[in-house]
């Protein structure tokens, strides 16, 4: 008997459908015997493509990272990743996908987890749950830590899902009914979604606490792995290493920074000279933009919009900003 109402048997993918929700709404037949719509439906979700939609949400959400001044990192999946494989799903096993993206996703918490319980394994003493810098970093019951763990998401433009599968051999002995493994017991291959791809790894924080965890992150990473099938080679991501600061680049935080922190009482005698500096950058437009955004917003959060409007200084932002 087929799960689908009539008016979706029709329904076919297509190149902007949400891997997501074909996958939890739209199996044929969830009978347990039929092995072909549970095969099928691994298949046809691996085969949609994340699409120049969520490219174009992926740099949104890059760029709004940056603003904010978190730090991000590329990190490449070295062969497949199985995040989210046990959790509830139409099928035996799952796969974390982004509920509005449909691609596949790191959960923030499950690379804070990740780290913690490497910290707790392989660092000795002083990254226990006790310690000063265990709880600078992840916390503890009273307080959250202060390094801030973001989703990681995909890198759009390569494909990111392919069809796998897991095959239980001795079912009887697995649920715990008494039964010996034999050689003559039958197999069930089990299909499910992996991932692959490179992801992006942003952290906010203290900076040194920021660089300690990526390096918390690196090993933890790379010789443990994230997520289900870990012990057979899943989940294991080469992190990048620190990309060199561009002075630039470095200035204008700072630039920012220090417009951003001036009191409304401050801004009539200060920000012109802000103005000045802003004149004088160089670099990429991007940059200069980042500059012109914080002085006019500091503006008008000190309500001094309506008389700057008459100053040519300020009339030169707004242009820049068209």
């Amino acid at each position: 008997m087929s799960t689908r109402r009539a008016c979706l048997t029709s329904v076919e993918k297509t190149a902007t459908t949400n891997a997501g929700l074909w996958l939890d709404r739209f199996i044929r037949n969830q009978d347990r015997e039929d092995k072909g719509s549970r095969r099928d439906l691994v298949r046809e979700a691996a085969e949609i493509p994340g699409g120049e939609t969520y490219a174009r949400w992926f740099e949104r959400w890059r760029q709004v990272l940056r603003d904010c001044g978190v730090e991000c990192r590329e990190a490449e999946v070295a062969g497949r990743m199985a995040v989210g494989l046990g959790a509830e799903g139409v099928l035996e096993t799952a796969i974390a996908l982004h509920r509005t993206c449909g691609v596949p996703y790191i959960p923030g918490s499950a690379l804070k987890g990740l780290a913690a319980a490497f910290a707790r394994q392989h660092l000795g003493e002083d990254w226990q749950p006790h310690t000063p810098a265990y709880k600078i970093v992840f916390g503890d019951t009273a307080a959250a830590g202060y390094v801030t763990f973001f989703d990681a998401l995909p890198l759009p433009g390569k494909r990111l899902l392919y069809p796998d599968v897991l095959t239980v051999h001795h079912q009887e002995y697995y649920k715990g009914t008494g039964a010996p493994p034999a050689d003559w017991d039958s197999p069930k291959p089990v299909p499910f979604l992996a991932a692959t791809g490179k992801y992006l790894i942003a952290l906010s924080g203290p900076v040194e606490w920021v660089q300690t965890t990526f390096e918390i992150l690196s090993h933890a990473l790379w010789h443990q792995g994230i997520g289900a099938k870990t012990s057979s080679g899943y989940g294991r991501l080469k992190l990048e290493a620190k990309a060199p600061v561009d002075p630039r680049k470095a200035q204008v935080g700072q630039l920012v920074e220090q417009i951003r922190a001036l009191k409304p009482a401050e801004v009539a005698g200060r920000i012109h000279a802000f103005y000045e500096q802003w004149r004088t950058l160089e670099g990429d437009p991007g940059s200069k933009r980042r500059v012109a955004e914080a002085i006019v917003a500091k503006v008008k959060e000190a309500g001094r919009a309506k008389q700057s409007r008459k100053r040519d200084w300020y009339q030169e932002l707004l242009k820049s900003l068209r």
